[in-house]
């Protein structure tokens, strides 16, 4: 392995995100779209590295001394402000592009974790007046006043990353979900706010919204994707386009309350072509290798609070979203018990190194989803034991 120097560190060319400032103001870094006749910000040859910059997921609406009516205001039309594309000469249709994660680190060093009222996540509705909490990295550990006693792993990580679309993919999209656009249940085109670095208004009016991850990958939120970590993303268009943004000093499996630890950041990457990968390897959706490292604790050290598929007096029938729905509530009122709000056990539950695991999946009608939440990160013991005071035992 070539050895590390700050020398080469500087070398590497990059895309500079100027911090506290919108997208609209730094057009030339980057678009909030997926389009294929998005021009490039920057070429690099294969195996050619590249440090790519970006404001979080917001783009720079909530700051720190905002309030709740500040969360009510963020308009998802600038969601996700992506740094590129980057070209890569020579990747073609029907390779693989390997984005090879080098660093990932934060840039202004704030991180948010908000319940924006009426988003889409888990229990979105069950807490709907939403709430805020900002996180502060304190070397490899993330802490916030607004859930205290409550000390996180950083595990800093592009959330969004992906190629560009093909037009005739981009069609394939717009039919697939168009059915879901009217109630709310997928993000329609939307030229508002739209940035495309120079494309003109007939190609913001189809441009693909890039909340949902697809074949060209995109807004994944997988939490092992930091340094070590391989992303092999099909190739759709001459060039790869790779864009990326969207990162997150921390983020539990699920990324629950629609928010992970939302930031800044930036990504420092080694990109490879792998020639008519897709059809040797039969790929068509991206693959990943996660980091080497990852938060983990002991085996014996994680309580798991299990989901079903049903809900009261409501049944489903093999929905695995219901019973991990079910596992996040029983793990919300667990937490309730030991002294935190709804609002800060959702936030916890999205942000701590918690998995998600189908723990079943035959047994019918109910599989077993289970949500294993490490009990390290308190600053109390939250296990289960007999009643506190005079002759009271530990198990």
């Amino acid at each position: 392995m070539e050895p590390f120097s700050l020398d080469r560190y500087f070398d590497v060319p990059r895309l500079n995100c100027r911090i506290g400032v919108p997208l609209a103001e730094q057009p030339e870094i980057g678009h909030n779209r997926w389009h294929p006749g998005i021009p490039p910000a920057m070429e690099v040859g294969p195996g050619g590295e590249v440090i790519l910059e970006s404001a979080a997921y917001d783009d720079y609406q909530i700051h720190d001394d905002g309030g709740l009516d500040e969360l009510r205001r963020v308009d998802l039309s600038r969601m996700h402000p992506l740094t590129g594309p980057v070209r890569v000469d020579g990747a073609r249709p029907g390779d693989l592009l390997v984005a090879e994660v080098l660093g990932v680190e934060p840039l202004s060093g704030l991180a948010f974790s908000n319940i924006l009222p009426g988003s889409p996540g888990l229990l979105g509705e069950a807490f709907p007046e939403g709430f805020r909490s900002t996180w502060h990295a304190r070397g490899s550990i993330a802490e916030s006043p607004q859930v205290p006693g409550v000390r996180i792993p950083a595990q800093p990580h592009p959330g969004t990353m992906g190629v560009a679309p093909s037009l005739e993919l981009m069609r394939r999209w717009d039919e697939r979900e168009r059915p879901l656009y009217a109630d709310g249940r997928a993000f329609a085109p939307d030229p508002r706010n739209a940035l495309l670095r120079g494309l003109g208004p007939d190609a913001a009016r189809v441009a693909a919204r890039t909340q949902p991850p697809r074949e060209n990958g995109g807004n994944l939120d997988i939490n092992t994707l930091g340094p070590g970590a391989r992303v092999y993303f099909p190739v759709f268009v001459e060039g790869a386009l790779l864009s990326l943004g969207d990162h997150h000093l921390a983020a539990g499996d699920g990324e629950s309350c629609f928010n992970a630890m939302e930031m800044d950041g930036r990504s420092w990457l080694r990109l490879h072509v792998i020639e008519d990968g897709m059809a040797r390897h039969r790929v068509t959706t991206p693959i990943v290798q996660p980091a080497p490292l990852v938060a983990g604790f002991g085996a014996d050290r994680y309580l798991g609070f299990n989901g079903f598929s049903f809900h009261g007096a409501e049944q489903g029938y093999q929905d695995a979203s219901l019973a991990a729905r079910e596992a996040m509530l029983r793990a919300v009122d667990y937490l309730m018990g030991v002294g935190y709000s709804g609002e800060q056990a959702y936030v916890i539950l999205s942000v701590a190194p918690v998995q998600f695991r189908i723990s079943c999946i035959v047994t019918i009608p109910n599989p077993t989803v289970t949500l294993y939440l490490p009990v390290d990160i308190f600053d109390r013991d939250v296990l289960p034991g007999p009643a506190t005071g005079p002759g009271a035992q530990r198990l």
